[in-house]
């Protein structure tokens, strides 16, 4: 009997043979011939291998919106800004960004150990992870970056795709802070494999300032389907607001509305109350997610605030003991499961998920109603929790990840993992029948104390930014100052017992040796979980500053990329 040929057999079974093979095998067993090259170059091939290979192992991927119906596809495509579902992509789309995200996933797994640690031989060390593509740029000569954030990614039309002129563009916001503040919102293009024939050339899309006026806070919304995108809150001529903004696919700053700045405190009352009044701080926007927004003070206020509606919230805790030398203020706020968590420099506070409550309209034309005394909606922690001094916050899926500060201590500096876990205990209540009636759940939605799980140890020393990043899939991006203890007198920690290759405009100049704190580093934690069979954290330095001028940071782990501002007006984005 002849032995059957793999080419004789029908489509459907070649097929299910390539749902056995790895990515590379799959790119590999297309170049044999034709036929193999035709059947891996199915869709139904890629979505296999896209569900297999990057979501069950849970790969950074890109956001993905729900399929829209035909009944209104346009509609909710407008809606979702460039975001598409899976089975909305072209077969040669699915192919690069799984692609893309496997190769990412696969430098974040591999290990490639550097030289042995020669203080600690159980310490192992892990070789530098060098991006393969630097962009930079000058938004304002000699005017300082004060922030920098991804926007979001827009995916380039089919015809762009075909002639390979970009596979996506990424909106950039920088602020600059000059003799006022302004914003400018960025188009740059990208390629997912790095095609170094093209040279990326960031194009300035909008720019918005107010004569005069300094940006204290803003916001983006993570949010696809908002209506708002970003919230600023400026101080004019004292005057203080909140600008709601629409940020379209091609970098248009579309304004919405202004919300009023609210008071700091609600349960002040009589003569306390005015004279607290006249020494206000504003509000600054903390998070956006549709028609909601979270602003804080910096002391012990929250405020949750609907801005199509009018109705709000106040959640507040005690303040500071008089003549603490640091202010409790305020990091991140995060809407959790049926709670809002409040992350402050020294403390963290679970309050329940509040009634948003509609001002009277007697109140709103007074102008005080976030201080009427006796008002139904004002809210008292449920849990708190202590870290101490911390230099920075990252909260993600309920998952704190918190760099603290001892200033008592000279060297040590570390970045914890705390986990905070559901309780199992946790009964939700029903809303209350009538408005002026608080209701609290019965138990507290998460286990208090988090639980710190892992732990990197640093060195302290002076950083203009102690922004700090933690992705979904357990990666982490900080930048790690110079060690202030003499090279070469103290034991190097951790991070400078090996070299590292400089990267310049994107290009290796040499071995530069990392010890002795002569430069700032932007480092990547990698802590055990998707990204990290190992039970300890692995730590991967990804560039280094001279000028030690990095003034802020944004990571966004889905693309595998990290945008950098400094103080001469530069903006820098790694493609790792």
């Amino acid at each position: 009997m002849s032995s059957a040929k793999l080419l004789n057999f029908p489509e459907d079974i070649l097929i299910y043979l390539f749902t056995f093979l790895n990515l590379p095998d799959i790119l590999y067993i297309r170049q044999t011939c034709r036929r193999l090259n035709d059947t891996g170059n199915l869709k139904i091939v890629w979505l296999h291998t896209w569900e297999t290979q990057i979501l069950h192992k849970c790969y950074p991927f890109p956001t993905i919106s729900s399929e829209p119906t035909e009944k209104n596809s346009q509609k909710k495509c407008k809606k979702y800004k460039g975001r598409m579902s899976v089975k909305n992509m072209s077969r040669a789309e699915l192919e690069q960004r799984t692609r893309h995200a496997y190769r990412l996933g696969k430098r974040w797994l591999d290990e490639y150990p550097g030289r042995t640690n020669s203080h600690d031989s159980t310490v192992k060390n892990f070789s530098p992870l060098l991006p393969h593509r630097d962009i930079r740029w000058v938004v304002s000569p000699s005017i300082a970056i004060t922030d920098i954030r991804f926007v979001r990614s827009v995916r380039c039309p089919s015809s762009k795709l075909d002639a390979g002129l970009a596979d996506e563009s990424i909106l950039v916001l920088s602020v600059s802070k000059g003799i006022w503040s302004v914003i400018t919102i960025w188009d740059v293009p990208i390629f997912l494999h790095g095609n170094d024939d093209h040279e990326p050339r960031p194009r300035k899309c909008a720019e918005w300032s107010l004569k005069g006026g300094l940006f204290t806070g803003l916001c983006l919304s993570r949010y696809h389907a908002s209506e708002a995108d970003l919230a600023v809150s400026v101080v004019c001529e004292g005057r203080h607001e909140i600008d709601l903004f629409n940020i379209s696919d091609v970098g248009e700053l579309l304004p919405i509305c202004a919300v009023p700045s609210v008071p700091m405190r609600a349960s002040t009352l009589g003569e306390e109350a005015n004279r607290h009044s006249q020494a206000m701080q504003p509000m600054k926007p903390m998070t956006l997610s549709g028609s909601l927004l979270a602003m804080s003070d910096d002391t012990a206020s929250t405020v949750i605030y609907n801005w199509k509606t009018g109705a709000f919230a106040i959640l507040e805790h005690e303040e500071d003991e008089i003549g603490v030398w640091k202010h409790d203020h305020i990091i991140q706020v995060v809407f959790a499961y049926r709670s809002v968590l409040v992350v402050r420099a020294r403390s963290l506070h679970l309050f329940p998920e509040p009634e948003l409550y509609l001002a009277s309209p007697s109140s709103v034309a007074n102008s005080n109603f976030l201080t009427t005394p006796g008002m139904p909606n004002i809210y008292s922690p449920i849990a708190n929790h202590s870290f101490g001094w911390v230099d920075g916050v990252s909260v993600v899926s309920m998952y704190p990840d918190c760099s603290s500060d001892n200033p008592w201590m000279s060297n040590e500096h570390s970045l914890d993992l705390y986990e905070l876990s559901l309780n199992p205990n946790f009964v939700s209540t029903p809303a209350p029948e009538h408005a002026h009636e608080q209701m609290y759940p019965t138990e507290c939605p998460y286990q208090f104390p988090p639980i710190c799980t892992s732990r990197v140890t640093s060195s302290r020393g002076a950083l203009r930014c102690t922004d700090l990043i933690l992705g979904r899939c357990g990666t982490a991006m900080w930048v790690k100052p110079g060690d202030r203890a003499t090279h070469g007198l103290l034991v190097s920690d951790m991070y400078d017992d090996y070299t590292y290759v400089a990267r310049l405009g994107g290009r290796e100049s040499g071995i530069v040796t990392m010890g002795g704190g002569a430069t700032e580093s932007l480092v990547a934690g990698i802590f055990p979980g998707p990204l990290n069979p190992d039970e300890n954290v692995r730590t991967r330095k990804i560039y280094t500053n001279v000028s030690k001028d990095w003034t802020a940071l944004d990571y966004d782990e889905a693309i595998g990329r990290v945008v950098l501002g400094d103080a001469t007006g530069s903006v820098r984005i790694l493609e790792l």
